[in-house]
């Protein structure tokens, strides 16, 4: 099997190396998959830029469909970054592990988005009916 090594700082471009003082700035650390993006002088600039583009998902909302579907996939690497992405955005220990079971019993519009990443993701791509008019009925659009 082969694997790619998890690139220090001191191996990428200038370009990189601002990219990763600006991750140790902003969570701590750089991630193994951002650096693994690092081998490219684009991609992890590129990666970054989609993942921060404009949604309609709120930085929390997006934090609920990323804990449902890591939780889903079963990816250890996944769920440890985004419970701590979750608990710098607001959540309690109590609300993540909710929230990467594919629930929130304290907010209904969390819980109707929960539900619906959990759902779509057990189904690849399909949802059910049913999670689908909870989610359009707690205010979120096709959007």
């Amino acid at each position: 099997m082969s694997t790619f090594n998890i690139l220090t700082r001191e191996d990428v471009s200038a370009n990189n190396q601002a990219i990763f003082d600006n991750l140790e700035k902003a969570v701590g650390f750089v991630p193994n998959l951002y650096a693994t993006y690092a081998n490219s002088d684009t991609a992890l600039e590129n990666y970054l830029t989609f993942a921060n583009a404009k949604t309609s998902l709120s930085a929390k909302e997006k934090e609920v469909v990323n804990l449902a579907v890591s939780q889903v996939n079963d990816c250890i690497y996944c769920l440890s970054a985004h419970t701590a992405i979750g608990k710098m955005n607001g959540f309690t220990d109590e609300q993540i592990l909710e929230l990467r079971a594919g629930y929130s019993s304290v907010n209904t519009k969390l819980d109707a988005l929960a539900k619906l990443a959990k759902n779509i993701t057990e189904n690849r791509g399909k949802t059910d009916q049913d999670v689908l008019e909870n989610y359009f009925n707690a205010g979120y659009t096709k959007g």
